[in-house]
Order: structure tokens, then sequence, then C-alpha cells
């Protein structure tokens, strides 16, 4: 009777190094690009109402917009402050909303007259279908609100899950 007998490798700690390096090596590009993705959202953050180097010297002015999705409708709230309601023209343009405000100020001196404009656009792109003949804007104490109600095919469908 023959009998056989396997020789096992002894394990060294190089080795089991070598495993856990690699195991590291493999979850550090998702650790290292939620880290890259965090580090710019909160760049983002600080530096949105900045202005950018070519803007110098000039009347340019960012807006502080927030998209919010609610079942019914898609809000928009934006950060405008200094403009009066009728200075704003508002457009829904194929799945996009762009929003402009325009403000002309005139100072008269004892000398000349200075005019100052201040000019702004907005365009965001619409995550979905939207009724163009419902959306609704108002403005109160610098802040823009845009309302646009979803189509019956956005608003989707809940769908009930059934235990087994």
């Amino acid at each position: 009777m023959a009998t056989a007998t396997i020789a096992k490798k002894p394990e060294n700690k190089e080795a089991k190094l070598a495993g856990q390096e690699m195991q590291q090596a493999e979850d550090r590009p998702f650790f290292l690009s939620r880290m890259r993705d965090e580090f710019d959202r909160l760049f983002h953050q600080f530096t949105r109402n900045w202005p950018a180097f070519w803007e110098f010297g000039g009347n340019n002015w960012r807006w502080g917009v927030e998209l919010q999705e609610k079942d019914d409708a898609l809000v928009v709230i934006a950060e405008a402050p200094g403009f009066d309601a009728n200075e704003f023209d508002i457009q829904v343009q194929d799945h996009r909303l762009v929003m402009k405000a325009k403000h002309k100020v005139e100072k008269k001196e004892k000398d000349a007259q200075r005019i100052e404009e201040h000019e702004s656009y907005q365009s965001i792109t619409l995550p979905c279908d939207i009724d163009k003949d419902k959306v609704q804007a108002t403005y109160r104490n610098g802040v823009l609100t845009v309302t646009m109600p979803k189509t019956a095919e956005a608003k989707g469908k809940k769908i009930a899950v059934q235990g087994a």
C-alpha cells in the first residue's frame, strides 16, 4: 500500500506581509478616490464665491445654488442678494433652467454721472422632465426660489415589496 505525503510549505512572515500589502493596495484606489472627492467638495464649498483670476476688476458674481428633488417637483434655491424681482429672467429650455439677473444703478456725483451694472447668469441641467407651464418663481430677502412640478412620467411609481 502506497501512501502519499504532501509537504507543507512553511509560512514565513514575508509572505504574509506581502499578502496584506496586496490587499491594502487593492482597497487603496477606492479610498483615495473617495478622499479626493471629499477634498474637492470641501474646496468647492470654501471657494465657490471667490472670483476667478480672470474676473478681477469685473462685476461678475456667482450664484449660490441648491437643487432639491422632491416627490412631485424640483426646487431650485438661489442666493441672489441685491436684485429686485423684476430684474430676473427665468427660462426653461429643453432640460435646462436658465437664470439671468441684471441690476443697473445710476449714481449722480458733483461733476459726473456714474452707472454701475451687475449681471449674473446661471444654467442648471434638470435631472427629469418638468411641466413648463406650471413653473413658479418667487424672490424674497435675497433668495430666488424656482419650483418646477414634475411631469406624470417623471414622478415615478411606488412599488410595494411583498414578503415571501
